[in-house]
C-alpha cells in the first residue's frame, strides 16, 4: 500500500513513479500481447485506453470543461454515476481502436495532464470538487486532489495489479 502524498511534490513524483511502473509493465507486452485478453476480460491495450480515458476526463475536469465529452461518455451513460456502465462505454471504444492510437493517446493525455497539474498550485489542489465543475450537481465540497490521487496514481496501481495478475495467468 502507498501512503498518499502530502504536497504537490510529493504528488507529482508519485503520479510519475506509478506511471512509469506502469509503463514498464506495458513494455514487456508485443502487439500481440496488448491485444490479448487477460482474465478479467480486458485487454492491455484497453486498460490503457481506460486510464487515458479518466485521465482525459480529469484534465477536462481542471480545467473547467466537460468530463464525459473529454471522455468520449455520452451525458445519459453519465448522467446515471454508474462507474460500471461508464467503464464499458470506454473498454468497448478502445476495443475497436488501433493499439498504437491507444498509445499514443495515452501518452499525450498524460502529458497533458502533466502540465495542467504543473500549473496547479497546492492551494487549488484543495479547491472543493465544485469549484472546478460547478453545473455537476449536487454540489461537492470534497478537495478536488483526491479526484487528482484516483485518476492517477491510485488509479495506475489497480490496473497494474490487475495486469500483473492477468499476465501471470497467461503464462
Amino acid at each position: 500500500m502507498v501512503e498518499a502524498p502530502t504536497t504537490k511534490a510529493e504528488l507529482l513524483a508519485l503520479i510519475s513513479a506509478r506511471w512509469d511502473a506502469l509503463q514498464e509493465l506495458l513494455a514487456q507486452l508485443d502487439a500481440a500481447g496488448m491485444e490479448q485478453p487477460l482474465g478479467d476480460g480486458w485487454s492491455a491495450k484497453v486498460h490503457l485506453a481506460h486510464i487515458a480515458a479518466w485521465e482525459r476526463g480529469l484534465t477536462a475536469m481542471l480545467l473547467k470543461e466537460d468530463r464525459p465529452s473529454a471522455m468520449g461518455v455520452p451525458h445519459d451513460a453519465w448522467a446515471t454515476h454508474d462507474t460500471d456502465k461508464l467503464n464499458d462505454v470506454i473498454a468497448r471504444h478502445a476495443e475497436l481502436q488501433p493499439l498504437f492510437e491507444v498509445q499514443q493517446a495515452a501518452g499525450a493525455t498524460h502529458a497533458e495532464l502533466l502540465d495542467v497539474l504543473n500549473e496547479l498550485s497546492q492551494e487549488e489542489l484543495e479547491r472543493p470538487y465544485s469549484h472546478y465543475q460547478p453545473n455537476d450537481l449536487p454540489p461537492n465540497a470534497n478537495p478536488v486532489v483526491g479526484w487528482v490521487h484516483g485518476n492517477t496514481w491510485d488509479h495506475y496501481n489497480e490496473h497494474i495489479g490487475w495486469l500483473e495478475a492477468g499476465l501471470g495467468e497467461a503464462k
